[in-house]
């Protein structure tokens, strides 16, 4: 029988401690060594630095429109009381909120199902590959994941939309969600309006409007877009940014094939890990419930796990962060399943089999991060830095992790040639270009290397143009005021 919520208990107490446990586990150890990884903490050093808080731009300094900055408000905010971003500070705000949809998950099923099944959820969720994995990212799919989470435990409290209250802060956590990642924060509504016509067809969507709450969603959702359109330019931004990095970036496939279907798949079974293994069980047990209360509750938790699935396996980007919304709701029906089970032994079971997964987790969390971060080496080139500074290029290397492991701009070159020709107009700098486009140059080159090294396991070699005719000089050479 479904317990109704009362005050924070002990259940409440072991969800968040496990929670910080888990979820802290190895802090700050495991470097950000992609370009998506560094994209906003490189933003929010724009903002500490410069006081780009409206638009933060990007080493070029041009402003990122592709998405909303709350991200990159979050990490800079963590980031300020030390006056720089490390890689501490650019994942707490992860961490935290990680922790937060733990909690979240706890309070929306006990709701749901009452207080077995909520601690089930939450000590499930917190172990779900997915979760562990984004709560030591930069990027801003756990910020949407908490709203997600928000959004939906509103949607529950309000009665799942009678209740006009509910609806509004239903719609409030919309708002913040799209201030993470722009359309994808409307995923709560999509859920909403599945959930609506699966359980009450067509007649039941007009619970679903609130005019406070398409106001307020107004209000937080709109004003960013707007300055940034004024920035970007409206033709440019409608086309490149609306379009082609939220529309269609999410929602369009441009050709179908057998990977069409298998790698969504992949995606999702993967990010479930390792629950997925009893997930089956659980959706079947569900789908033989007879109680009507209880399978008008869990027919939510399928309608959500098959909407996210469909919305991301139509994608023609494909990736595995972006089915983390799968976690939650796979964890709740997991502790629904648990406390419908009549074994005696069930809670050692279930605790047995948690720190068993805690204690593998932990085992492969400090096998991996060493190996991980040994793709990425910049020592070398540190060294030559602080012997003579100077503007630094990249070519075919991951700019954003040079930029930010560097703690300096990495600005985009397109070719070696074109470096060639910018260090013979007079302007100084070094060049860090792969080894295998460095290797497709014709003769000899002008420029002598002075570093290798290693970012995003691509092999990579520092030049210094000091041999590029008489006009280019080297960046250690001194200069005449």
């Amino acid at each position: 029988m479904r317990r109704q919520p009362g005050r924070p208990s002990w259940r409440f107490a072991l969800v968040a401690l496990a929670a910080v446990v888990v979820l802290g586990f190895n802090f700050g150890a495991r470097g950000l060594l992609t370009n998506d990884d560094t994209r906003f903490p490189v933003m929010a050093r724009d903002v500490l630095v410069n006081g780009h808080w409206l638009l933060p731009a990007l080493p070029d300094g041009k402003p990122h429109l592709v998405k909303p900055p709350l991200v990159v408000w979050l990490i800079a905010l963590a980031s300020w009381p030390a006056g720089a971003v490390s890689v501490r500070t650019a994942v707490l705000p992860s961490l935290l909120e990680a922790i937060g949809v733990v909690l979240v998950t706890y309070g929306l099923g006990r709701r749901l199902f009452g207080g077995d099944a909520a601690v089930v959820a939450g000590l499930t969720v917190s172990t779900t590959v997915g979760i562990y994995s984004m709560a030591h990212s930069s990027m801003p799919d756990m910020a949407q994941l908490l709203a997600v989470m928000g959004a939906m435990l509103a949607y529950v409290a309000s009665g799942f939309g009678r209740r006009r209250g509910g609806l509004v802060a239903f719609y409030g956590l919309i708002g913040v969600g799209s201030l993470a990642k722009g359309a994808a924060g409307f995923l709560p509504l999509a859920i909403a309006l599945a959930d609506t016509l699966t359980s009450e067809g067509t007649r039941g969507l007009k619970r679903l409007v609130s005019l406070p709450g398409f106001i307020l969603l107004a209000a937080l959702a709109v004003p960013w877009w707007i300055v940034a359109a004024a920035s970007g330019g409206q033709d440019r931004f409608v086309g490149g940014v609306v379009y082609n990095d939220q529309l269609f970036w999410y929602f369009l496939r441009e050709s179908w094939g057998w990977r069409t279907f298998l790698e969504p798949l992949g995606h999702a079974l993967a990010i479930l890990v390792p629950w997925v293994l009893v997930l089956p069980f659980a959706a079947r047990r569900a789908l033989r419930e007879d109680d009507p209360e209880t399978a008008r509750r869990t027919r939510l938790l399928l309608v959500w796990l098959v909407t996210v699935f469909v919305f991301m396996a139509v994608s023609g980007n494909q990736r595995e962060r972006y089915y983390l919304p799968l976690c939650p709701a796979a964890a709740l029906l997991v502790g629904w399943w648990y406390s419908t089970l009549a074994w005696r032994a069930r809670a050692r079971g279930f605790a047995a089999a948690w720190v068993v997964v805690v204690a593998v987790g932990a085992v492969a969390v400090k096998v991996h991060t060493p190996r991980f971060n040994a793709t990425t080496d910049l020592s070398a080139v540190r060294a030559v830095l602080a012997r003579a500074p100077a503007p630094l290029y990249s070519t075919d290397v991951p700019e954003l992790v040079l930029s930010f492991n560097l703690d300096r701009p990495v600005l985009i070159n397109p070719s070696y040639r074109a470096f060639e020709r910018m260090v013979r107009e007079g302007k100084p700098g070094y060049l860090i270009i792969s080894d295998r486009v460095l290797a497709t140059q014709a003769g000899d080159t002008c420029m002598s290397r002075v570093a290798r090294g290693l970012a995003t396991r691509r092999e990579f070699t520092m030049l210094d143009p000091k041999g590029c005719g008489a006009r280019a000089s080297s960046p250690g050479a001194p200069r005449s005021g």
